[in-house]
């Protein structure tokens, strides 16, 4: 019979955080003690929303990626409480990563981060938004994105975190994928 050794320590707190994030690390990326939420939407804890979005029509790794498009409008929602995150003290700076696709000139859908006052209250505290097509010049080629977060000094830790794609007025599909949310150094 053979034997698994133990972890190490820090890959033992790795896991502890990705598995309290609700996702498993992209092997393709080097997650740290900085690194909160990394998915590529093959294991989905944490997300929720219309299923319409997930698809498995384009992915930039993996297999499933989220959609937004005129007849999914939201894509696939990310909502856990900054407690839930493992942070300890609520950062005030944090850099959300992606990859994007757009497909067509009407794919102008929004990558959003807001931070609503509780998973009960949505009285928003913060809201981002990075508008793909000028993020996102190209049409048919994953690019990678980046938004940049600077909490508001008052966020608690009972405030929920939000991540979603946002077709406000496009007219043609655009997917996400490979998210990750990192905790910016000082």
């Amino acid at each position: 019979m053979r034997f698994l050794r133990p972890l190490p320590l820090s890959a033992a707190a790795l896991l502890a955080l990705a598995t309290a994030c609700g996702t498993t690390p992209d092997p393709a990326a080097a997650p740290d003690a900085a690194t909160l939420l990394t998915t590529g939407f093959e294991q989905n804890i944490g997300w929720g929303g219309a299923q319409p979005s997930l698809t498995t029509a384009k992915a930039h790794t993996g297999q499933a990626a989220v959609l937004a498009s005129p007849e999914v409008p939201f894509g696939y929602t990310y909502a856990r409480t900054l407690d839930a995150l493992g942070l300890g003290a609520p950062p005030r700076q944090l850099e959300l990563t992606a990859w994007a696709l757009r497909t067509a000139a009407g794919s102008t859908a929004r990558l959003v981060v807001q931070l609503d006052t509780s998973p009960t209250d949505e009285k928003q505290v913060f809201y981002a938004a990075l508008p793909l097509a000028e993020a996102v010049p190209t049409f048919g080629e994953w690019q990678q994105v980046r938004l940049p977060l600077d909490l508001p000094a008052g966020a608690v830790g009972s405030n929920q975190l939000k991540i979603y794609l946002w077709n406000d007025k496009g007219t043609s599909p655009t997917y996400l994928d490979d998210v990750v949310l990192r905790r910016v150094a000082k």
